[in-house]
């Protein structure tokens, strides 16, 4: 099994597969990272200018962060 492919969830626009992507919560005045989580991303559509608000406004609408 691909730890990368978030179980068949295809991107909104582009209907390529969406992979995990880490993300690291730092709090102040701690020398670590409290916290890594992953979030959904799609290569294609949040690297392209044109689409990447759009792209980033329905991600948010689907995930709700």
């Amino acid at each position: 099994m691909n730890p990368e492919l978030l179980h068949g969830d295809l991107c909104p626009l582009c209907g390529r597969p969406l992979t995990l992507r880490p993300t690291v919560v730092v709090h102040s005045n701690v020398p670590y990272p409290t916290r890594t989580d992953t979030r959904p991303y799609c290569t294609s559509c949040a690297s392209d200018m044109t689409r990447t608000q759009k792209w980033a406004d329905l991600m948010n609408a689907r995930y709700g962060t």
